[in-house]
């Protein structure tokens, strides 16, 4: 690959980190071997503003894709667009690949023509789905799911295909509200020899009729489904997963389902409120799910799949519902 930067000033500090974040350096104007692939191309301040003004591949220029870069000040804060570098501490990070044609299908395919140019943070997600090694103790399918990345992509964030958010919740005193949600869940089934076992309030999950927010006899519960956003739900479920149990790879098959409008998209609350540490959940293109937050889920779009490398027994409360 040939990476050339026209800038304001020589660059004075820049490399490339792939998706395993292994940083490269890299000579600019030169052909020079490189794995094919996604690199972030970071560029640090060092003693001098500069100004970026195009990013070429092998002499093709980027053009409007220069506009998915971004700047990290020194303070930790996000500035997009921007392409420049100006503080101690800051730098320029756009995501480019080897071959410039896969990045302009990426792109063009993500990101709405209007867009480029003003804060795609506003209306988008960027998602990094990078290769993550497993333990050998998954079988062969599981641990290739986990190896594969897709990559970057801009996920425009009302669109029915975007595999995950963050969902900004309350703080709630897990144990209360846990025991607030155990008499109204009264349909009980194990999986995986009882490693994977879900409560749910419905027998026939995620789908109508809709039980309204009047009926849920507790305030807490009532207050917290209301707290995501749902004006009516369809289900709530209380599902635990034990060390050394894995769920396969799927989607959920809602198609069908009557309630299938009301789902699709990003609509389900997930939150592994209990022991979520050593449980890595891929979600498709949307790579490793950060579960330290709660989080709503396309679980309909993407395959996905769990395993638990840890020592506790992971809680996590599911939702569907009519989300305002």
């Amino acid at each position: 690959m040939k990476l050339s930067v026209a800038s304001s000033s020589p660059l004075q500090k820049f490399y490339l980190r792939d998706l395993n974040s292994n940083e490269f350096d890299i000579a600019l104007d030169t052909d020079q071997h490189i794995a094919s692939g996604w690199y972030e191309l970071c560029v640090e301040y060092v003693d001098t503003k500069i100004e970026i003004t195009d990013i070429l591949i092998n002499d093709s220029s980027i053009k409007y894709m220069i506009y998915t870069g971004y700047y990290t000040d020194g303070n930790g804060v996000q500035h997009q667009p921007a392409t420049a570098v100006w503080d101690e501490g800051g730098v320029f990070s756009i995501w480019i690949h080897t071959e410039i044609g896969a990045m302009y299908q990426r792109i063009y395919k993500t990101i709405r023509n209007g867009d480029f140019g003003q804060n795609l943070f506003e209306k988008y997600s960027l998602i990094v789905d990078r290769p993550f090694v497993v333990k050998d103790q998954w079988p062969a399918h599981i641990r290739s799911f986990y190896e594969q990345a897709h990559g970057p992509q801009w996920w425009y964030n009302t669109g029915n295909d975007i595999p995950w958010k963050y969902c900004d919740l309350p703080d709630y005193d897990t144990d209360e509200l846990l025991s607030e949600l155990e008499p109204m869940l009264g349909h009980y089934e194990e999986r995986k020899n009882g490693g994977f076992c879900i409560k749910q309030i419905k027998e026939h999950a995620s789908d109508l009729p809709f039980i309204e927010l009047d009926d849920i006899s507790s305030p807490l519960v009532r207050e917290f489904v209301t707290s995501v956003g749902y004006s009516r739900i369809i289900d709530i479920s209380v599902q635990t997963l034990r060390p050394g149990t894995y769920i396969d790879i799927h989607r959920d098959d809602h198609y069908k389902r009557a309630a299938y409008p009301y789902i699709k998209g990003c609509k389900k609350l997930y939150w592994a409120c209990k022991a979520h540490e050593g449980v890595y959940f891929k979600h498709g293109n949307g790579g490793i799910l950060p579960l330290n937050r709660p989080l709503l889920l396309n679980t309909i779009e993407h395959p996905h799949a769990v395993i638990h490398q840890g020592d506790q027994i992971r809680t996590s409360i599911l939702v569907y519902g009519e989300l305002n």
